[in-house]
């Protein structure tokens, strides 16, 4: 049943008081218009809940703006959204492109710093986030008393004579959800083993995040990325945050988690007070395909953004994670699945549950 205004409700009774249900929950496909963001498709998203959000088609089914009954969850960067035609691959000059959002994806097949693996040249994070979608599609349906909301679409990651991937993704919310199911399934349509590095680049800014905020999720071990990440007791004080910092160097950190009996896991932030109500989110998924949790600690003036990345591989770079003996392939024609949830949390109990929870699975 759908969930609004306080109370559920039947599709029949939903209905009798709306014409459309666009007035209350829906997807409008939209194009932007002005400066480097000219000529990028997106779809906006609204549930009735107060959660409304931008899933961008023309930057691989990215979600970029999100908000919650009028405040942003996700961080957004300087660059703004850019169109595919400005992406810069070389070094780290993906940077440029990074317009942070909820969601940037990172992949197919390299993801993490800029290397050289067994003599190709890799620049940061891959190139599928400024990958258009093919097969674009829209839809918004009753299910019975539920009404659900879906965006679809499909990226390819191919070079002649080379790798063969492609990225099929399917985006759902439903009428009164504080929710977002992504669903991906990427395909080795070749026929050689290919490298996988999938990165969930989460972005989580101002005001959800603060110095109030705290990091949570069933951690069983955390380790530095480097001497930099390792500083000012940087592991001991890496699920808190301050007010910005002037001068603040990036920390990055490898978080081992604990999970249920079948294999799901979660990682949260919460702020007891944004405004004057509690307010978290929570990313839940499968760890066996999504070994990997990267938590990126930027709280600089002008940059201030906690990243929260589920992956196949930490984002060391695709060479030194074949020498660490941990780059996952896709054999020929093979298929792997990835299912992120988002939800909001926005009250006390929410918050104090996924505290609980997390401590419940960290001890077992």
């Amino acid at each position: 049943m759908a969930h609004f205004l306080g109370k559920e409700w039947t599709k029949s009774e939903l209905r009798k008081y709306l014409s459309n249900i666009a007035a209350v929950a829906g997807a409008v496909p939209f194009e932007y218009s002005d400066g480097k963001a000219n000529g990028v498709h997106g779809v906006a998203l609204t549930t009735g809940s107060g959660l409304s959000f931008n899933v961008l088609p023309g930057r691989a089914m990215d979600i970029y703006d999100c908000r919650f009954k009028g405040i942003p969850l996700h961080f957004s960067s300087s660059t703004g959204v850019t169109a595919p035609a400005y992406y810069e691959e070389p070094g780290l000059r993906w940077l440029r492109t990074f317009f942070g959002g909820l969601l940037s994806t990172c992949g197919i097949t390299y993801s993490g710093a800029p290397c050289t693996d067994q003599g190709e040249v890799l620049g940061l994070h891959g190139r599928i986030g400024n990958t258009g979608a093919e097969n674009l599609r829209v839809s918004e349906e009753w299910d019975g008393d539920d009404y659900r909301i879906t965006v679809g679409g499909r990226m390819r990651e191919a070079s002649v004579m080379g790798e063969n991937l492609a990225l099929t993704r399917k985006i759902t919310t439903m009428l009164g959800a504080k929710s977002i199911r992504i669903e991906d399934t990427i395909e080795n349509l070749g026929f050689s083993a290919q490298p996988l590095q999938m990165l969930y680049h989460f972005n989580f800014g101002f005001p959800l995040l603060s110095e109030r905020s705290h990091l949570v999720a069933p951690i069983i071990s955390t380790v530095p990325r480097d001497d930099q990440a390792a500083a000012d007791n940087g592991v001991a004080e890496c699920r808190d945050f301050s007010a910005p910092v002037q001068g603040y160097k990036e920390k990055v950190f490898f978080h081992d988690v604990a999970t249920d009996g079948k294999g799901r896991t979660f990682v949260a932030l919460i702020n007891p007070l944004v405004g004057d109500a509690p307010m978290g989110v929570v990313l839940r998924y499968d760890k066996k395909a999504l070994p990997k949790l990267t938590e990126w600690k930027m709280i600089g003036t002008d940059c201030y953004v906690c990243g929260l990345e589920p992956g196949t591989a930490n984002p060391v770079g695709r060479a030194a994670a074949r020498s660490q003996g941990e780059l996952m392939t896709l054999a020929p024609q093979a298929v792997h699945h990835v299912a992120v949830e988002f939800e909001v949390l926005d009250s006390r109990e929410e918050l104090s549950s996924i505290d609980a929870e997390a401590q419940k699975l960290a001890s077992a």
